[in-house]
């Protein structure tokens, strides 16, 4: 079973709690480009520490919950509800929510689709998909991405195109893409400045192994991953015409 990159020490020492480029001001920025209002209700998925549920509880008055598979990670200065669940198996009525952020997380689970027929399940008619990941722009290095003993988004080996057709193919729409590539390069900016070089920090997420962090490196580098925001709503009427809600 690969590592969890979000679990090793130098994702954390370089990240800090929320474990994901952009961290909380992208969260907060996220906020700002929705129709959320003070005392709705929103998920966290794969919340983590909870810094983010906290913040948006905190400075936009909404009423957010979270849900992650691994609930050590969980700081409990950080006050919101939590509960141990996974992304493809939500502990919520349909039709329950008003938002879904899920920030870095759905290229770690088993099956995207399935994820994103959950979040799709139990937002409300109209609720909004807030949803930020990795993709590749060159998915000829797949194969090697995959052999790293190491999971993280970059192994889904997943395009723009591809991740567009899981969200409109769940019943999503007013899609709207925004490539965040320029975090991903202040990070790895990040990690240079810190380790030396991007192969010193693979190499300490490998555990010093040198050969490993090589071919790690060398497979992402020539796979141009990048970052990216979606916002997307479920939809509000049926084929007919009729909200779904039927009124």
């Amino acid at each position: 079973m690969p590592t969890a990159l979000y679990q090793t020490p130098a994702l954390k020492n370089l990240t800090g709690p929320v474990l994901r480029p952009g961290g909380l001001e992208l969260t907060r920025e996220s906020v700002m480009k929705s129709d959320l209002k003070p005392g709705d209700r929103v998920l966290d998925v794969g919340c983590g520490s909870g810094a983010a549920g906290h913040m948006l509880n905190r400075e936009f008055f909404l009423d957010c919950v979270g849900i992650d598979v691994d609930l050590g990670l969980f700081t409990s200065g950080n006050r919101i509800p939590v509960a141990k669940a996974a992304a493809q198996g939500l502990p919520f009525k349909s039709d329950s929510l008003k938002a879904v952020f899920c920030e870095c997380v759905l290229s770690l689970t088993p099956n995207m689709m399935a994820t994103l027929g959950e979040f799709y399940r139990v937002l409300e008619p109209g609720g909004q998909l807030i949803l930020c990941d990795v993709y590749l722009r060159n998915k000829a290095h797949c194969r090697e991405l995959k052999k790293m003993p190491l999971a993280c988004g970059f192994r889904k080996g997943v395009g723009r195109k591809d991740i567009h057709e899981y969200v409109a193919g769940t019943g999503f729409e007013h899609i709207q893409w925004e490539d965040l590539s320029y975090l991903l390069t202040q990070l790895a900016g990040q990690a240079i400045f810190e380790h030396g070089s991007l192969e010193h920090f693979w190499a300490e997420v490998f555990g010093g192994e040198c050969g490993a962090s090589r071919r790690a490196c060398g497979a992402i580098r020539a796979s141009r991953p990048g970052y990216f925001r979606i916002i997307a709503r479920k939809k509000l009427y049926n084929c007919h015409g009729q909200t779904v809600l039927g009124i």
